[in-house]
């Protein structure tokens, strides 16, 4: 890994970037197949994945991440979904971000979990004090933009009943002026916004690249256009970003887990849920074969360098079962494990990753992969 990712990886581990997953965990969940026998290895950011799978009740998930808050928060999305048993209540937590007592309602659901979870949450309790959605990296970047752009949940519901065929020029009026200012793009193209969505220069280098695309201010406003062309009004990630809160008026515009009835199916879900802070490489070298039956590695493998890809490809071969299922996101459109020669073992999962490529409306990703593995 290049000395600048290298840095970036320090930097990124140590901060609260996220407080949401921005993967689109409706498409996850159709195409990934857990049920209660599946045991699941994740790569968790900020747990809105590991979250849902528990709607599923699987056997086990081994949640795992760099980011230690990124795990705390994960741990305690987890430990709501099982435990709070009123929707209203989950939902004030997680939807809003708020709750009137967040140290009474932290400390009892923190009760079960590993010690060191219990002592981030003894500290950092306060983030619901105003709201949970304003806290981390990508929230402030967010709210800076919106300040700058003047738009809000008003203009987003503008933009709703705007025909789709115009609304690519509504966005270029509104942000293309704030992005081509010389102060804005300056920062835009500095490390710190990459920080903030959680894009390294590796991959940032593979995103401009399959868009023939060589700066960042050109994809940005390029990548705005794409979402606005997606359903607006059950789109939460253009709601987080626009109007700084989901679309509370619609159940089914905010990410699934938060939802009524995958809570009611995530109440006293008996998963077994381990967490492990730090690197998947090593959680994959510590265990045998036929461990899990599913992984889900969000856009992790876009950072790596080809000799880090080629290792934690192999390992998950060594530690799969016969046909696991493995999911994962990049800015490219090559496959992965055809690119390191590991076809063989990666049987392609076509009409799923098409699909899900096609409805995953973050419009972030050129592919979001599914492969079946073979032993």
């Amino acid at each position: 890994m290049r000395v600048a990712d290298q840095a970036f990886q320090q930097l990124f581990k140590r901060l609260l970037v996220y407080n949401m997953l921005f993967e689109d965990t409706e498409v996850d969940e159709r195409f990934l197949g857990v049920g209660p026998e599946s045991r699941l290895l994740g790569i968790s950011g900020a747990g809105c994945g590991i979250a849902n799978q528990l709607s599923r009740r699987p056997r086990s998930i081994d949640a795992v991440d760099i980011n230690a808050s990124h795990l705390a928060i994960t741990a305690l999305k987890t430990a709501s979904a099982r435990q709070t048993e009123s929707h209203e209540e989950f939902y004030r937590l997680w939807g809003h971000g708020t709750h009137p007592s967040p140290a009474r309602v932290v400390g009892s659901l923190t009760k079960g979990l590993p010690a060191w979870i219990q002592r981030h949450w003894r500290s950092h309790h306060d983030i619901f004090d105003d709201a949970l959605h304003h806290r981390g990296l990508t929230a402030r970047l967010f709210a800076v933009l919106r300040r700058l752009a003047k738009v809000d949940a008003a203009w987003l519901r503008s933009l709703i009943a705007t025909p789709v065929s115009e609304r690519r020029r509504c966005v270029t009026e509104a942000f293309g002026p704030v992005l081509r200012t010389p102060w804005v793009g300056a920062v835009l193209r500095s490390p710190l916004p990459l920080v903030a969505i959680g894009v390294n220069h590796a991959q940032c280098e593979r995103m401009l690249r399959a868009e023939g695309l060589t700066d960042v201010v050109d994809y940005a406003l390029m990548h705005l256009q794409r979402v606005a062309e997606t359903d607006l009004e059950r789109n939460w990630f253009v709601w987080f970003a626009i109007a700084g809160h989901f679309n509370h008026a619609r159940p089914d515009a905010a990410p699934p887990y938060l939802r009524k009835d995958h809570h009611e199916a995530s109440l006293g879900a008996p998963t077994d849920v381990r967490f492990h802070h730090g690197n998947i490489l090593d959680v994959l070298a510590a265990a045998g074969r036929n461990t899990w039956t599913h992984y889900t590695l969000l856009d992790a493998p876009d950072w790596m360098p080809p000799a880090v890809q080629r290792r934690l490809l192999g390992e998950i071969v060594r530690t799969s079962v016969d046909g696991a299922v493995v999911l994962h996101r990049s800015v490219e459109d090559a496959s992965l494990p055809e690119r390191h020669g590991l076809g063989r073992h990666f049987t392609p999962m076509m009409e799923e990753t098409a699909l899900a490529t096609q409805l995953d409306r973050t419009r972030q990703f050129r592919r979001v992969s599914f492969h079946r593995i073979a032993h």
